[in-house]
Parts: structure tokens; sequence; C-alpha cells
């Protein structure tokens, strides 16, 4: 009876995993990498593996990520951006296939949180570092009541998902807590085993705090954008723009989850710690996205998956479990019909450009300098082209880089017309006799045929060239004073 069960269990996991692949890659395949996605892989595919792994530092994330994408961007075996993609792919993949196999939830639940839109239609699609790093901590939930039958695995699994992302840092950190503490409590793992699992955690520590102390992304941006954090994290919470139906369904909710929660100290414990270090990160020092957002439905998961088993069947669990079940729901219905999610969602503007310059007898052999979405969605593609994109915010001028190396207040300015006119020498150090920009014809007065910047001993000319429907091109030259 027990075997009919259990392949009865597998045909709805394989159905349903089946139908989240085709759901997944279709969107994949519509998606074109956003500014961010395309910056790790163009950190990846210019810079050494080691001015990579000390770049990440101004990225505000840890170096799995970038490791794992380096000796695709550097080899070009395959064309960009199809490695990040599937890399991101196979993870989220896997994720899902540990939870319909290892967690203890019905086939229900498992359900929902699969077609939830965090799963569906962000992680799974987004080619980014989050994907890594919720597998990782679903393989730390499935090893809790084992993590000290297997201490040194346990360890390095802890390592290994804090330096995937700062969400997994805060995961892999609450896990961590609870295995020091069961570790020093135990008294059947003998000594030699206990010293190499403590080194290997010190060893860890002293990895993910060389990176995190050495950020320096949140001093040098975030901080600009903090004001407005609180308010839309919590308007945009469950429904959309309505922060009151948000701080009702919010309190609806706490209460029977961390009153079932409590029945199981660590998991308690865990959800705590993790929503308290994730509410003081997306409200004071970074006001994040919707995916960052998304980590605290991730970690709700996962505080019910560690308590599950430490729990009898009750009023007061069958009610959490309601409570976790109308939150997927909800979030199935999360999807980029808004502004906020619009953005990443959006017509594929870098397909639309490369069209434009790739058919432009001068564009096609110039260099494009900016600093906006476009040209940070367009640097990967450059690879093998006639012409050539690059930012105008370089803290270190190298020929060779098309993109960002290392991040300082240059990088704030976005128009190349605005950059001349602060740091008229960042401009001037990168121009040739072929380079151009382009302006947003709803930002600026395109009719005029001529924007003059004087600088010491120079000027930077603005000569407009041609117009298009969004965007108009402009030659840049510098003209020495006589």
């Amino acid at each position: 009876m027990q075997n009919k069960s259990i392949m009865k269990v597998n045909k709805t996991a394989c159905a349903c995993l089946v139908v989240f692949a085709i759901i997944t890659i279709n969107r994949i395949i519509h998606h074109i990498p956003f500014g961010d996605e395309a910056h790790a892989w163009t950190l990846a595919e210019q810079l050494n593996y080691w001015d990579m792994v000390n770049e990440v530092k101004n990225e505000g994330h840890l170096f799995i990520w970038h490791t794992l994408l380096y000796p695709f961007a550097h080899s070009h075996i395959i064309p960009y951006p199809y490695p990040m993609q599937a890399i991101n792919w196979v993870f989220c993949f896997l994720a899902m296939i540990l939870l319909w196999w290892k967690a203890p939830f019905n086939n229900c639940i498992k359900l929902l949180i699969t077609f939830s839109f965090p799963f569906l239609g962000c992680y799974g699609v987004l080619a980014r570092c989050y994907s890594v790093g919720i597998f990782l901590l679903f393989l730390l939930a499935i090893l809790f009541d084992k993590k000290l039958k297997y201490p040194k695995t346990y360890a390095v699994l802890l390592i290994l998902c804090a330096n995937t992302s700062i969400m997994a840092v805060i995961g892999a950190t609450a896990f961590g807590i609870l295995f020091l503490i069961d570790l020093i409590k135990d008294t059947t793992l003998d000594k030699k085993n206990k010293v190499i699992t403590l080194s290997i955690l010190s060893f860890g520590v002293i990895i993910v705090l060389a990176q995190l102390l050495n950020i320096g992304y949140f001093a040098e941006v975030a901080s600009n954008r903090r004001p407005h954090v609180s308010i839309k994290l919590f308007r945009n919470t469950f429904v959309v723009n309505n922060l009151y139906a948000n701080v009702l369904l919010l309190f609806g909710f706490a209460v029977p989850i961390f009153k079932y929660l409590l029945k199981f100290r660590s998991s308690f414990f865990f959800l705590v710690f993790v929503y308290s270090l994730l509410l003081a990160l997306l409200t004071s020092f970074y006001p994040g996205e919707f995916w960052h957002s998304y980590f605290f439905y991730v970690y709700l998961i996962i505080a019910f998956w560690i308590c599950d088993s430490h729990t009898e069947t009750g009023k007061l669990k069958t009610i959490a479990y309601v409570a976790l079940s109308l939150i997927s729901i909800i979030l199935i219905f999360h999807g980029p019909i808004n502004k906020d999610y619009f953005w990443v969602y959006k017509a594929p503007n870098a397909r639309i450009f490369m069209s434009v310059v790739e058919n432009d007898d001068n564009l096609k052999y110039a260099q494009i300098i900016q600093n906006d979405g476009n040209i940070a969605e367009l640097a990967p593609y450059n690879y093998n082209k006639t012409y050539k994109v690059r930012t105008h915010c370089y803290s270190k001028i190298n020929s060779e880089y098309n993109y960002l190396s290392g991040y300082n207040k240059l990088c704030a300015v976005k128009s190349t017309l605005e950059q001349a006119k602060r740091y008229p020498d960042t401009v001037r150090a990168i121009v040739d006799d072929n380079t151009y920009t382009y302006m947003n014809t709803k930002e600026y007065i395109t009719d005029k045929n001529l924007y003059i910047v004087p600088a010491d001993n120079y000027s930077i000319y603005f000569k407009k060239y041609k117009c298009y429907d969004r965007y108009c091109f402009w030659k840049v030259e510098i003209k020495n004073e006589e």
C-alpha cells in the first residue's frame, strides 16, 4: 500500500515539474536579461578571476554566482545569455525537486508553492544568484535533523549557501547558530570531528565577513533610496497598493503561524531571526526589489519545513497550514501586472537597440557610451561585434573593459551630457574619433542640433546625428582650445 502511495506522489510530482519546466523555459526564451543580470556576466567576461572576486564587493553579493559564470563568460563556448539562464534554471528546478521529494508538505501545498510567482515567474526566470542560495537552503532544511550525523557536510553546505547572496547569508546564519548550539551540546560526536567541523565553520565565517565588511554598495548607492522603503515594502506585500489590507492580512496570518512555530523553538527562532534581519536590511540599508522581498516567503516555507516533523497534527497546525496555503494562493497572482514588476518583463529593448545600431552604417562601427539599462543589457551581446558599448562612469580607465569596473559617485549620473557637465575629464578620457551617445527624447530638447560643454582648455561637443522613436543619437567630440 505504501509503495502505491509513493508512486502516486511521484506521478503528481513529475506532472507538476514538467508543467513548471515548460512554463519557466518558455518565459526564459522571451526574457531579455536586464541590467543586473547582464552586469554579472560582463564582470565574469572581462576580468580575470581574482579581479572579479575583488570587484564583487561592489555588487552587494558574494562570489559564488560570478564563479559559476566565469568559465562560460570567459570561454564563450556557448553564446550569452544561455549559460547564465541555464545555470539559474537548473538550480531552481533542483530546488523544486527537493521540495516535491523531501518536503513534509502534502501535494496540494507543494503545488501551490511550485506555481507561486516567486518560483514560477521570478527565481526560475531571472538569472541571478538567488536560485543557487534557495537550492542550498532547501538542502540545509532537509539535513536539519541529521546535521550532527553529517556535521562536516552540513558545515560545508552552510559556507556554500552563505556565499551565494546577502539574502542567503541571513538564512545560513540562522541555520549556523542552531547547528553550533547543537554541536556544542552534543556528547556523542568525538572530539576530532568536532574540531574539524568548528574549523570549517570558522574558515567559512572568515570568508563571508571578509566580503561583507568590504561591500561598498550599500554606502555608495542604497542610502540614496532609503526613505520610501518601508512604505513600498508593506504596500506591495500581498495586495498591491493597499497598505491597510496588507497590514490586516499580515496580522491575520502571523498569529496562527507564530503560535504553531512556537511548538518547535528552533523553527520559531529561525523565522524570527531571519525576518528581523530582512526587515532591518530592507528598511534601513537597502530598499530592495520584489525578488528580495520574496525571501520572506522562502524562509516561511523553510520554517514550516523544519517544524513539521517535530509537531503533532491538530487544529493549530491545520490553521497554520491554511495560512501558508492562502499566502501561496495570493502569490500565484502576484505576477508582473503592475509597474514594480513591469521593467523586468518589459519589451526586449536590448534587441531593438541592437537592431538600430547594426543597421546604421556609422553606429555599427562606433563606440557608444552611456550609463543606463540599455548599455548594461547590450554589453554582454557585444562580443565579436564591430561596435563597442561602454559606460562613461569609470573609476578605472581601461580600454579593454566595456563596462563598469569599480563603483563610485560618477556612476550616479546616467546621461553622458550630464556626466560631461559634472565630470568632463571622465568623458574626455574615453571619447575617441568615432564615439556616439544617445539621449532620451522625453528628457532632453532633441530638436537642438548641438550641445557644448566647456571645460578647462577644451570643450565637449554633442552633435545630433539621428533620432528614433525613443532615443536621439549624438556624435561626441573633444575640441581643444586654441
